[in-house]
């Protein structure tokens, strides 16, 4: 099940670049980071939510295509949508592009796990997270 996709924008500042001039590979796992908090407003979902339910969403893997090098001040569009593969978990597959241009700068599949706050155990998607991000049917 995937839901609608998502956008956030960023703007690439100085200090995210490496000295090639080009923002650094780890950065873009940041991008992904900042998308996903904007994609949860979007939903009216705050992190606050979590601590509420004593569920939270844990990265386990993290998968980055990179495509073209990206530049101090450019801006990019992230787009996003949630795919709920399992019971316990969603993935989150982002698509950044340069807005000047259109073009894709990099690809991301990012994988989470819900756990229990306390146990830290794998636990069930919680509903309200659930309903938040599901498909609207036609």
């Amino acid at each position: 099940m995937t839901s609608e996709p998502l956008f956030s924008e960023r703007v690439v500042r100085s200090y995210e670049l490496d000295s090639f001039g080009h923002v650094n590979n780890a950065v873009y796992l940041q991008y992904c980071e900042g998308a996903r908090n904007d994609y949860l407003k979007q939903k009216g979902i705050r992190f606050s939510d979590f601590q509420r339910w004593n569920k939270g969403p844990f990265l386990y893997q993290a998968a980055l295509n990179y495509k073209r090098p990206v530049f101090a001040e450019d801006i990019l569009r992230i787009e996003g949508q949630i795919r709920f593969q399992r019971p316990t978990g969603f993935r989150i597959d982002h698509v950044m592009s340069r807005i000047s241009d259109g073009k894709t700068v990099c690809s991301a599949a990012l994988d989470f796990a819900f756990v229990d706050l306390a146990t830290q155990k794998p636990c069930r998607v919680p509903p309200p997270f659930l309903e938040a991000f599901r498909p609207e049917t036609q």
